[in-house]
C-alpha cells in the first residue's frame, strides 16, 4: 500500500483552510488505495478539525516546537511508516527554511513562489498561479497551476449539482466568512442583513478557529429572524445545496460555492483573495463587492435578488492524485 504524509496546521492567525484542504485531499488518496498520515502542530483549531472529522493516523508536535524538532518528527514518520509522498501546505514560514528528507517524493501547495530545488510537484490553485513561479528555475518540478486544481471535498455530488433547482424568492441565506475570520466579518455581514429584517432563514457557518461565537449568538438572539449558527461543519456540501444565496469570503469557500452552483456574493477579507474574487465576478460566477468593505444597500439587494448560479465544470481534484501517482511509477 502506498502511503502519504500530510504536514499542515490550523489556527486563527493562518485560518483553517490549509489543513482542511489537506484533510479533503486525503480522502481522495484513501479512495485510490493509499494510507494517509498527518503531522500537525497542537493548535486547538487543528486538533478540533482532526477530531471532528475522525481523521486517523494523526501525530502532533507542540505549538512552539522549533523547526529542527519539527524536521526530526517529519523524518521519523517518513522512515517508520515507509512514506512514499511527503505533502506539505505550510504558510507560517518559507518552505526553503526546511531541510526535507531526500528519500521521499515531495509535493506542496505553495502560494509565495518560493520552493526548495528538490520539490517534485507544486500545486497552486489561484487564478494567478501561473505567474507565481519561474518554471525554468525548477526544470525537474511538475507544476499544477490554476483554479482547476482546487481541492474540493470528495463528497461533492456532480449529479445533484447538475439537477439543482432555484426558487424565485430566496428563503435561505448562508453566511460563511472563513474558518477563523479573525476580523469578524461574519458579524458585520449579519448586522447589515438584519438592518431590514428580511423574511428568510440565516445559516451562519463558523470555523474551528472562530473566536466570537458568544457575541455572535447574542446579537442574533435579539433578531426575530430564523437563524442557526453551526461551528466546524464537517459536511459543507449539504449547507451549500440547502441555501438559495450565500455571502462568503474569497477563500476556499468561494471555490466550493462555484463548484456547487450556489449563487454567491463575495467579499475579499485578505489581499490575496482580491484577484480571485474579481476573476469569478468577471466570469459571471459570483458577485464581488470589495476588499474588506462593501456597499450595504448593494449587499441587502443581492440577498433578496441573488446573482445567477455559476455554471462551470473546470474543477477536477482527481488530477492531483493522477499527477502524484505518476511521481512514483
Amino acid at each position: 500500500m502506498r502511503r502519504v504524509l500530510f504536514r499542515g496546521d490550523a489556527k486563527p492567525s493562518i485560518g483553517t483552510g490549509d489543513l482542511m484542504s489537506l484533510v479533503n485531499l486525503s480522502r481522495y488518496f484513501e479512495n485510490n488505495g493509499w494510507e494517509a498520515f498527518f503531522l500537525i502542530r497542537g493548535y486547538e483549531a487543528g486538533i478540533k478539525i482532526m477530531e471532528g472529522r475522525g481523521v486517523k493516523n494523526v501525530s502532533t508536535i507542540p505549538p512552539d516546537c522549533p523547526l529542527q524538532e519539527e524536521q526530526k518528527a517529519i523524518n521519523n514518520i517518513v522512515i517508520k511508516k515507509n512514506i512514499d509522498i511527503l505533502f506539505l501546505e505550510i504558510t507560517e514560514r518559507k518552505l526553503t527554511d526546511y531541510v526535507l528528507p531526500a528519500a521521499v517524493k515531495k509535493v506542496c501547495v505553495n502560494f509565495d513562489g518560493i520552493i526548495p530545488d528538490d520539490m517534485d510537484a507544486v500545486i497552486n490553485w489561484d487564478v494567478e498561479g501561473t505567474v507565481h513561479f519561474d518554471k525554468k528555475r525548477y526544470p525537474k518540478t511538475r507544476f499544477l497551476l490554476g483554479p482547476q486544481y482546487i481541492i474540493l471535498p470528495v463528497n461533492f455530488d456532480k449529479g445533484r449539482i447538475a439537477a439543482r433547482t432555484y426558487v424565485p424568492k430566496p428563503q435561505n441565506v448562508l453566511i460563511a466568512m472563513g474558518g477563523a475570520d479573525e476580523l469578524n466579518f461574519t458579524q458585520r455581514v449579519i448586522n447589515t442583513i438584519l438592518e431590514d429584517e428580511p423574511d428568510m432563514k440565516i445559516t451562519v457557518i463558523i470555523g474551528a478557529g472562530y473566536l466570537y461565537k458568544k457575541e455572535l449568538e447574542t446579537s442574533l438572539s435579539k433578531s426575530e429572524n430564523r437563524h442557526v449558527v453551526k461551528q466546524d461543519v464537517s459536511d459543507m456540501f449539504e449547507e451549500y445545496m440547502n441555501c438559495d444565496v450565500a455571502v462568503a469570503a474569497g477563500g476556499l469557500t468561494s471555490y466550493e460555492l462555484i463548484a456547487t452552483a450556489t449563487p454567491a456574493i463575495l467579499i475579499a477579507t485578505y489581499a490575496h483573495q482580491i484577484e480571485r474574487c474579481k476573476y469569478f465576478d468577471h466570469a459571471g460566477w459570483a458577485r464581488y463587492l470589495g476588499y474588506r468593505s462593501y456597499e450595504r444597500n448593494e449587499l441587502r439587494h443581492l440577498i433578496k435578488n441573488p446573482p445567477p448560479p455559476p455554471n462551470t465544470n473546470m474543477f477536477d481534484t482527481q488530477k492531483i492524485i493522477e499527477a502524484v501517482n505518476e511521481l512514483i511509477k
